[in-house]
């Protein structure tokens, strides 16, 4: 080999990918190392479109065209023309043909250039002595791919990175914050309650688990191990997948698996006779062919890559054997290992067949452990474990809606983002998951830095004004208050929002003359340079639920304190309308028209070569979002409802491409009238003083009882304890009295939001 580098060693576990490239840079140096390139080819369906772009083809008719042409995984645009409707419109549409012929001449070649997700080659000299290089996205890349590379004997290493990791990371370094010797490499493998949880199908937010189809498989397989785990990440593939009835029909029934050749199941036992994984090619040409460790390997590859002149050759010597031309035995060959020939041929061929898509089972099994990993975090440490996966999914309000559904049928409330409860990111609270001041806008991260280390040092803040008048500076403006007020950040000093939105500007003036005129700060970032001004929030009445939300959504891109459509649950049940979340998981084939409910987003309009214009959009509900596209005539119909925080109805299309998550085409618009929404149903609270613990028994509520005896009143105490969902009356019937330093005193010690005086 040109490269040996006896030296090269590293702990591959819970490492993030950048830190492996790092170290291997510094170990051997920037010019030794290089991501690997890889080439977009232009698949038929990708041809056709793109061809249909460049040469300005209506979008309609590239669409027909192009999913007209199977999804079979090796089609071709020529082999695509056997299927009758397509030759038809090929032979009778001189414009689709022109399509067509062009797309064929380009079938194949490079569409695009891009860096390989795991590739890195390693050399003993500069890389740039043995292959040309480039660069894409700031990375230094070789311009030749993987393939070539292997072949000039260069050392290709695949460091994958998986967000999966950092979310399992985070959520130890959270546990190990009340369990510090809690160690993620030490627990159980055979825990039953995780298991038993992934057999009932509950498996959103577990890795590689997630999808529908994913959990009628497990539904119906019952995994029982992790070796089971193993073979169904190795099935669940394209190839492989045909095999799952066979498979979960011999799981559950041993006495029907059969094999072909009793030298057959020592290799396929495990796997109740089905072929799985690759080592067990590998185990046929070695126990059945005769072959070596080294030629079994090399087959197995030719098999995977396709490459038929090998196999043809190969086919021969599985069966008959093979000699060298010193008549030394290289294979015995499966005829004369007892094999028929006649199932040695059928053997080989289903090998041949099924190879190309097997999965190589030290990899799966890698896999499924930290599939594994996710779902024992889930199950055992649900708050730790959403709280890091919702960070890792902040960019993304679909897969926010769809934890935030899971939270909630797990039990767990989702908190909204408070200045004196919030970290950055999501953390885990007393059972329950807080949101993070990162997913606020207008809110930079020097701004929150600031934020958290500012009541860290100086206690919890305990009104709007000394908010402001603690974080004066460059960090926080006017912008960003109006975002956490919005965000309801600063829900813990006022529950109306609309007093503290109209109010900003003479809480800013407030703080920034005090400040001034105390000599505190004689650089005010606020700019007023009159006297100080009395500071009093306007008497004004709260906004509706309903604007609350949108203004939420406008804050952070998320519905936080609940979601607008849920208020016109009782007007959509006799619209017939699906849920996006089908949609999404491909439950509706593409063509089929829907009516769908949800909130619009911003509308995008661009405008096209041909003049006409094109716009898009979101729709979202309580299940998810997702775009909808909108043409010229459609737009210019239903322009007037197509605006941003709209509830409506939608007709529309679904459309599926090859690389994108379904969208819909929109056909007609409805509004959801005003009268629709569903009144919230006013609660009845009794005054008095709530506090909210975890544990009645917790050490922190002892103090607090004991505070309560000094204020002694009217009111009664309630304690609502979270862990149980049980209210208790405080020990010894203590009533107190209406007290604002009684409130600052027990929010000191349990928090803003478990304390509320009702009057």
């Amino acid at each position: 080999e040109r490269v040996s580098m006896p030296d090269f060693d590293i702990d591959f576990c819970y490492i993030r990918r950048s830190e492996v490239i790092d170290y291997v840079i510094k170990k051997y140096g920037d010019d030794h190392v290089a991501q690997i390139v890889t080439f977009g080819t232009m698949a038929a369906r990708a041809a056709i479109r793109d061809v249909g772009r460049a040469l300005d083809i209506p979008y309609a008719l590239c669409d027909k065209v192009a999913k007209l042409i199977p999804q079979a995984i090796g089609v071709t645009l020529e082999g695509a023309l056997n299927g009758a409707q397509l030759k038809k419109l090929y032979d009778n549409d001189l414009s689709v043909k022109k399509l067509y012929d062009m797309a064929m001449k380009l079938e194949g070649m490079p569409r695009h250039a891009s860096t390989h997700a795991a590739g890195v080659v390693i050399s003993d000299k500069p890389v740039s002595e043995y292959v040309p290089l480039s660069t894409n996205d700031g990375s230094i890349v070789t311009q030749y791919t993987m393939t070539v590379l292997e072949e000039l004997g260069l050392l290709k290493m695949d460091f994958l990175g998986l967000r999966n990791l950092t979310v399992i990371d985070d959520t130890v370094k959270q546990i190990r914050k009340t369990k510090p010797d809690f160690d993620i490499e030490k627990i159980p493998l055979d825990d039953s309650k995780t298991i038993e949880m992934m057999a009932k199908g509950k498996t959103d937010g577990v890795f590689q688990f997630e999808s529908d189809g994913m959990k009628a498989v497990l539904k119906k397989f019952v995994p029982e191990t992790i070796e089971d785990l193993i073979a169904i990440l190795s099935l669940y593939r394209p190839g492989p997948m045909d095999s799952i009835p066979k498979y979960i029909h011999n799981r559950h029934h041993p006495g029907d698996v059969k094999y072909d050749t009793p030298l057959l199941e020592p290799i396929l036992k495990v796997t109740y006779g089905c072929i799985v994984y690759q080592e067990q090619v590998m185990q046929v040409f070695r126990e059945l062919g005769g072959y070596s460790y080294g030629r079994a390997d090399i087959v197995r590859r030719a098999m995977a890559k396709k490459k038929h002149d090998v196999m043809r050759k190969e086919k021969n010597a599985f069966i008959f054997g093979e000699k060298d031309e010193s008549g030394n035995i290289l294979c015995e060959g499966a005829v004369n290992r007892g094999v028929k020939k006649e199932i040695a041929e059928k053997i080989f061929d289903e090998m041949s067949a099924f190879s190309s898509y097997a999965f190589n089972k030290s990899h799966a099994a890698a896999y499924a452990v930290v599939d594994y990993h996710t779902a024992y975090l889930k199950y055992h440490y649900p708050e730790y474990y959403f709280s890091a996966l919702l960070t890792s999914v902040l960019d993304s309000p679909s897969k926010i809606s769809q934890y935030s559904a899971e939270c909630k049928k797990l039990g767990i409330s989702l908190l909204p983002p408070s200045v004196n409860e919030s970290e950055k990111f999501f953390a885990a609270q007393n059972g329950s998951i807080r949101f993070g001041l990162l997913a606020i806008k207008n809110l930079g991260v020097s701004a929150i830095d600031r934020i958290i280390n500012e009541r860290n040092s100086g206690g919890i803040y305990t009104s709007l004004f000394e908010f402001c008048k603690r974080n004066n500076g460059r960090e926080l403006n006017s912008r960003s208050l109006e975002s956490l007020i919005k965000s309801g950040a600063f829900d813990c000093f006022y529950t109306n929002r609309r007093r503290m939105l109209l109010g900003i500007e003479s809480v800013v003036t407030a703080v920034g003359d005090e400040l001034r005129f105390s000599g505190e700060n004689q650089l005010d970032l606020f700019g007023n340079d009159e006297k100080p001004a009395d500071f009093e929030l306007p008497d004004v009445e709260e906004m509706s639920e309903m604007q609350k939300l949108l203004m939420e959504k406008e804050a952070t891109g998320l519905y936080l304190s609940g979601h607008p459509m849920r208020y016109f649950e009782d007007y959509l049940k006799t619209k017939g309308t699906v849920r996006i979340k089908d949609v999404l998981d491909g439950r509706y084939k593409d063509g089929l028209f829907l009516n769908v409910a949800g909130v619009l987003s911003e509308v995008k309009v661009r405008q096209l070569k041909t003049k006409s214009i094109i716009a898009s959009t979101q729709i979202e509900d309580v299940t998810g979002s997702i775009g909808v596209t909108v043409f010229s005539s459609v737009h210019a119909k239903y322009n007037a409802y197509l605006k941003s925080g709209s509830p409506v109805i939608i007709k529309a299309r679904v459309n599926e491409t090859e690389d994108r998550e379904p969208e819909l085409i929109l056909d007609s618009v409805e509004p959801i009238p005003e009268t629709a929404q569903r009144k919230p149903k006013e609660k009845s609270v009794k005054p008095g003083l709530y506090i909210r613990t975890q544990n009645i028994n917790s050490p922190k509520l002892k103090s607090v009882i004991d505070i309560l005896k000094g204020y002694k009143g009217e009111y009664p105490v309630i304690i609502a304890e979270t862990a149980t969902n049980k209210k208790f009356s405080a020990p010894g019937g203590v009533k107190v009295c209406y007290d604002e330093t009684l409130v600052k005193e027990l929010s000191g010690i349990l928090g803003y939001e478990n304390v509320k005086f009702v009057k």
